[in-house]
């Protein structure tokens, strides 16, 4: 099968691999018909990722066809679409039992060495991990339903209510989809943050932010002292690659705000200022993937359009162009935001 695998750090290359086989009486055989390229492959294409590593086959966004199924299989058949979740878990600890499979120690990732990513042509997941993918979105749509249950879990996370002011300080992928999700919510005002104009014109057109705030040239606090009549927000999320977001994001929320740490895959240590947290009696909370109740309202977001996923997809390219497309992913040429590769 056709295969982009990374086999050594910044070499990502074309090839033909085995196609994998259903070794379990749960198991699907899924043909994958587009899978977007994530922040984090972009991290493990330039080593920094702390456990996507070469080599593998990258891919965790994926949507596609049910080819195969096992023995115990009832509920796809072949010739099913489907959405993968891109986690496979043990189903017996206490995280499982209790719905927060993003939580489970014993979680496999789609994409890594453990299980091989949908930058091939075939992939082999449990059949608890698919859903069905609606008549009302396309196999791109369903590659971008992970990461709307990303920002999906993320306003979970931050208990999102109707007319609270936010600020999405990194509109990406997952930012600029989580601006969708909280106006979705009601949320209002939502400020969207970004040092690049074009994510920034999409949040605002095309998924509802109310402010748009282009760093370093405009200002931020005072937009922020603005829309809220100077009392603060009550959300802020940081949901770009730079730990000195979550300092100045903190100082953007009212008393007893919250702030969600989202994108940082930085080594490097967070600084917060503790008189602040305490005295104003901030929450601080993290946020990883997504669970299934997560996956299933991000299905209904996309496929109702209460969520514009296609807004964030700039480029499709066929996986013939993935090394090129990874680069693209990588420098944010082209005005990109979500790349995509179709099979």
């Amino acid at each position: 099968m056709r295969t982009a695998l990374l086999r050594a750090v910044g070499d990502l290359v074309l090839t033909e691999t085995e196609m994998p086989a259903i070794s379990g009486a749960d198991e699907v055989l899924v043909q994958v018909k587009a899978v977007g390229i994530c922040g984090s492959e972009v991290h493990a294409y330039r080593g920094t990722h702390p456990f996507r590593k070469a080599p593998a086959i990258l891919g965790h966004e994926a949507a596609g066809i049910v080819a195969q199924v096992g023995a115990a299989v009832t509920a796809f058949a072949p010739g099913d679409r489907v959405y993968v979740d891109p986690q496979r878990t043990c189903g017996r600890c206490v995280y499982c039992q209790a719905g927060q499979i993003n939580l489970c120690p014993q979680k496999a990732v789609l994409g890594t060495l453990e299980w091989p990513g949908a930058f091939g042509e075939y992939i082999v997941a449990p059949s608890e991990a698919l859903y069905h993918l609606p008549d009302a979105l396309s196999y791109l749509q369903g590659a971008l339903v992970e990461p709307l249950t990303v920002a999906v879990h993320v306003a979970r996370r931050a208990q999102v209510r109707a007319g609270e002011g936010i600020a999405v300080l990194g509109t990406g992928s997952i930012g600029s989809l989580l601006v969708g999700v909280c106006r979705a919510l009601g949320a209002s005002p939502i400020v969207a943050v970004d040092i690049r104009p074009h994510p920034l014109d999409v949040a605002r057109t095309r998924l509802g932010a109310t402010h748009a705030v282009l760093l370093p040239r405009d200002d931020l606090e005072a937009t922020v002292g603005r829309a809220t009549g100077e009392s603060g927000l009550d959300v802020v999320f940081c949901t770009a690659d730079e730990p000195g977001l979550a300092t100045r994001g903190s100082a953007l929320l009212r008393r007893r705000g919250r702030l969600l740490i989202v994108a940082l895959m930085t080594q490097a240590p967070i600084e917060l200022e503790a008189y602040r947290i305490l005295s104003q009696e901030l929450q601080v909370i993290g946020s990883t993937m997504s669970a299934h109740e997560d996956v299933r309202d991000a299905i209904e977001l996309a496929a109702t359009g209460a969520v514009d996923v296609s807004a964030i997809a700039t480029h499709v390219l066929p996986i013939e162009r993935a090394p090129q497309a990874i680069e693209l992913a990588a420098t944010k040429g082209e005005d990109a935001i979500k790349v995509v590769l179709t099979f």
